[in-house]
């Protein structure tokens, strides 16, 4: 998976999170416009991934994941996607037993029209994001 980076490389001697020292100011605004995506496009050309469908996890938390979450691989048989049912729930990795139930569900109730109703509301979300920043 391809992406923009948004954040400063982390620095191991000194802690930084996320919403700390390693934001700059071009990658807020990418974050926030969802230009950071654009590089995973390629990814959907190719074939890796899918528009809709699970978000990839962050691999080094995948093992975590599996030991804490029975159903987790479920998720590997389905290619990951830019956007998904746990992505416009606002289901994050920091909350693996959510975005994993979002996940089944999407998996269990995957069709065309189902992979519509979420890219509209996603499309829907980043104009929000986009309209937040001029407020």
């Amino acid at each position: 998976m391809y992406k923009f980076r948004t954040l400063k490389p982390v620095d191991e001697t000194v802690d930084l999170d996320i919403d700390g020292a390693r934001r700059t100011p071009l990658g807020d605004f990418l974050r926030m416009t969802h230009l950071d995506e654009i590089p995973q496009l390629w990814s959907i050309l190719v074939g890796d991934m899918s528009v809709v469908g699970p978000r990839p996890a962050i691999t080094e938390l995948e093992p975590d994941y599996q030991e804490q979450l029975s159903e987790w691989r479920r998720r590997w048989f389905v290619k990951p996607g830019l956007t998904g049912l746990a992505q416009i729930n606002d289901a994050t990795g920091t909350e693996p037993a959510e975005k994993l139930r979002y996940d089944i569900k999407y998996i269990r109730k995957q069709s065309f029209i189902f992979d519509i109703q979420i890219v509209f509301r996603q499309i829907w979300k980043v104009l929000q994001d986009i309209t937040s920043m001029f407020r």
